[in-house]
Formats: structure tokens, sequence, C-alpha cells
């Protein structure tokens, strides 16, 4: 009974956020700042332009000469990165690779280095408290209080294995707690935002159909990724009945 009663205050908290989140979904301005800029918050999706906005606003803390993009760390110390687009113009996919600074998120102390391919793309965490780095298949969504962040892979020819991932940025530590991988078709996730510190309200669309349609007619999209104890799962919400 205790059980059943716990996933009927989760569906109804889940439909609050959903609803919350659907009540705020409205057309967003690209943000002047890099500062937790992220691509569904408005953000453009072209990193070279996001760039520019984090090289102005953390002057003193990042900088790029040519093809050398520097990140300064708490204690000093620097990370590099060096691009190689003469390997990308010749078509040398082996070696074809570019870095860009898209994103520096304030509450976590983390900078986010899109890392673009000759096919396909990654993100790369740095940590400027520890240093320590993470390697993503997709931009992370921070939680409010920077200490988790989601990861929404939805690249099925060049991405990972798992469609969703859950991560920890506490401390600097930067590490993935929870992953998951859909069963049956493909979905296109995205993320509608961060309810609390333990609650996501998420959509998923069919693959099928997106993008020509996101009207989601059956009313069957929303979904809420909930954290119970130390375990992550995803719950569906149910759909427009007959």
């Amino acid at each position: 009974m205790a059980y059943l009663s716990l996933l009927g205050w989760l569906v109804l908290l889940s439909l609050g956020l959903v609803e919350q989140a659907q009540a705020q979904a409205a057309p967003k301005t690209p943000p002047a700042t890099c500062l937790g800029a992220e691509l569904d918050d408005g953000a453009p999706a072209d990193a070279g332009a996001r760039e520019v906005a984090c090289l102005r606003e953390l002057r003193g803390l990042a900088s790029r000469h040519g093809e050398l993009l520097t990140v300064k760390l708490d204690d000093g110390t620097s990370k590099t990165y060096r691009s190689d687009p003469k390997a990308c113009e010749s078509d040398d996919a082996q070696h074809c690779i570019h870095y860009w600074l898209v994103s520096y998120h304030p509450w976590a102390r983390v900078y986010s280095i899109e890392i673009q391919y000759y096919e396909g793309s990654a993100v790369e965490l740095v940590s400027a408290r520890t240093g320590n780095v993470l390697r993503l298949p997709g931009e992370p969504h921070f939680s409010p209080d920077g200490s988790r962040f989601v990861v929404i892979d939805n690249d099925y020819a060049y991405g990972g294995e798992y469609d969703l991932s859950v991560g920890s940025a506490a401390n600097g530590s930067l590490a993935l707690e929870w992953q998951h991988k859909s069963e049956g078709a493909p979905l296109e996730w995205h993320l509608q935002r961060w309810g609390d510190n333990d609650h996501v309200a998420l959509r998923a669309f069919s693959t099928e159909t997106y993008p020509a349609d996101t009207t989601c007619p059956k009313q069957d999209c929303d979904a809420v990724l909930v954290r119970i104890d130390n375990d992550w799962t995803v719950r569906r919400l149910p759909g427009k009945q007959p």
C-alpha cells in the first residue's frame, strides 16, 4: 500500500512538473552570455558564435590563439585544446577535430568544450576546481544547484549506446551516476526543465515523425526523470484516453 501511495504521489508531482514546463515553453532569444548557456535554453547552435561570447565574458579565464584554446583552472594551471582544421579540409577523418568553448557553468565551476569530429561530435566537461574531465556524447543540462546534470544523446548515427544519462559534478568529481537505453523504436528526447534536484521534465518524440510533427496528437510525449533514493528512473506519463 505504501508503495502504491508513493507511485501516486510521484505521478501527481510529475504531472505538476510537466505542466510548469509547458507553461514556460515560450520562444526564447539567444542569450548574450555563455554563463550557464545551453542549447535548450535558446543558446545559438553555432559553436563558434557561442565561443565568441565565452571568450568575451570569461576574459582572463579562457583565451584562443589561432587553433589553440586555453582554459584556466582554480589552482593557476591551464588546460589546452588544439584544433586541426587543415585535416578536416583535406578529408583526413582520423585527425580532423575542432574544439570550441561553448559554456561555463558557474554553480558547478565547469567548462563545456564542444568537440567536432569529421563525423559526429562530443562534449568534454572540465572542472575548474579539480581539473577532472569527463567526455560526454551530448551537451549537459545542469540542475538548479549545479550538483548534477542530464545528458541527452539523440545522435543515433555517431552517438553513444545510451540516450539518457545523469552525472554528478559535486566537488568537481565529474562522474556518470546512471544511464538509460530505450527499448524498441528510438526516441528523440528533449529536456523541458529541472523541477528540482530530483525531478526532470522531458518530452519524447518518435523518430519516425520528428521533426516534421511535434504536436504530439496522442498527448503521450511527456515523461519525467525521477530520483528515488540513490537511483533514477524514467516514467512516461499517460496519454490521452480514447
